[in-house]
């Protein structure tokens, strides 16, 4: 049915096609180093609410990062199959990938204060 030369177009098109997006999973991003200062004045009792607090946030902010990322990817697949050249004009995720690193390294800084602090759970 298919021919050799056919199967290794296919593959490097299918390859082609699934790596032009700019979105990312939740996974793939990484914190943003946020100076811990501010934390150490806190108490640690206010240090464990400002972490549970943030922890909520990164949960739905996660959320949102992977269901834009699964969008992003299948308006990418619409678009390459409808009207390729629109493809490179995809944004991708990096408005809630941002927000998700700035939580993330938040959370990083408050558990360095925590150890600094010597809080215990």
């Amino acid at each position: 049915m298919f021919k050799n030369s056919n199967l290794v177009t296919l593959a490097f098109g299918l390859l082609f096609l699934f790596g032009c997006s700019n979105a990312q999973r939740a996974s793939e991003v990484s914190a943003v180093r946020i100076p811990v200062a501010p934390y150490l004045k806190m108490s640690c009792k206010e240090l464990t609410t400002e972490q549970n607090v943030l922890l909520k946030e990164a949960q739905a902010i996660t959320t949102q990062v992977d269901a834009s990322y699964k969008s992003d990817k299948n308006t990418e697949l619409v678009t390459w199959i409808l009207f390729a050249p629109a493809a490179f004009m995809l944004d991708g995720n990096q408005e809630e990938a941002a927000k998700l690193a700035g939580v993330k390294g938040q959370l990083q800084s408050i558990q360095e204060a925590m150890k600094i602090n010597e809080c215990t759970l």
